[in-house]
């Protein structure tokens, strides 16, 4: 039975805290693969994240690289880089330590669209090529209301790219710096969510010590409707920052633990 999430009082206000899976949450299943996609929605959370790349034949496949690095070693064991390998080439692997295949990008918006679980995708390489085929993909599947785009405030130009194919697009951007004015980012590439952290260097005590004002700027944010993130949520301590400072979504590798956070706090 799927949970749902709960309301919860933090301060002077009611927030009602989102569990989002990290690339499926991948201390749950094996990273990036409908399996994960799977077990997160089993898990009850309220959303997932993937990583998309292209192929040699510009197929879209949800595979976790460095940015604009094309060796998928890590993930698979395969030696080839991505640009080297065709769909088909990669339909042959399998994520290390499972025998869950790589996914195809249409194989998770079919998820979605079964599950009506909503995804936020990232592009793994600057291109514009990527960028269109995905837009296209997400619209193929009639899924803007439930598909959006995720990447990191210093790219904040595939973003852009996105929403210029299609106004409707929800993204989101990771902003790092604790000390940024997060309205101003956000305002200036339309962006529908902010999320902050996703850094262990620059987690999330440290933004104690760099801003004292961010419950004010997270209810400006809000009062514009843009959502506030963070990620990667670990620890009951992580839970309980987010939660004092009204960030009501928490981005997490382990849906399950962060709910007992939650539950019994």
């Amino acid at each position: 039975m799927r949970h749902t999430h709960h309301e919860l009082n933090s301060g002077n206000s009611v927030v009602t805290p989102r569990i989002l899976a990290h690339r499926g949450g991948l201390e749950r299943g094996p990273e990036n693969t409908i399996a994960a996609f799977r077990q997160a929605f089993e898990d009850g959370a309220d959303a997932f994240e993937c990583d998309v790349r292209l192929t040699k034949d510009k197929e879209p496949i949800i595979i976790h690289t460095g940015f604009n690095r094309g060796s998928i070693q890590e993930v698979t064991g395969c030696s080839s880089p991505l640009n080297e390998l065709t769909w088909h080439d990669v339909q042959t692997l399998k994520v290390l330590d499972s025998d869950e295949p790589v996914a195809h990008l249409d194989q998770t918006l079919s998820f979605a669209a079964e599950t009506q679980m909503p995804c936020y995708i990232e592009p793994k390489v600057d291109s514009v090529e990527l960028i269109g085929i995905v837009v296209e993909r997400i619209r193929r599947f009639n899924l803007l209301h439930l598909v959006g785009l995720l990447t990191f405030y210093s790219r904040k130009h595939l973003l852009v790219q996105a929403k210029q194919l299609e106004p409707t697009l929800q993204t989101s951007a990771i902003i790092i710096n604790p000390a940024a004015n997060l309205l101003k980012a956000a305002a200036s590439i339309n962006a529908n969510r902010i999320i902050i952290g996703w850094n262990k260097v620059n987690h999330f005590s440290l933004c104690d010590f760099f801003i004292r004002c961010l419950k004010r700027n997270v209810r400006k944010l809000k009062a514009r409707n843009i959502m506030v993130e963070g990620g990667f949520v670990h620890s009951r301590r992580d839970v309980a920052w987010l939660l004092r400072n009204e960030i009501g979504g928490m981005w997490t590798d382990n849906v399950p633990k962060i709910r007992g956070f939650l539950e019994n706090r």
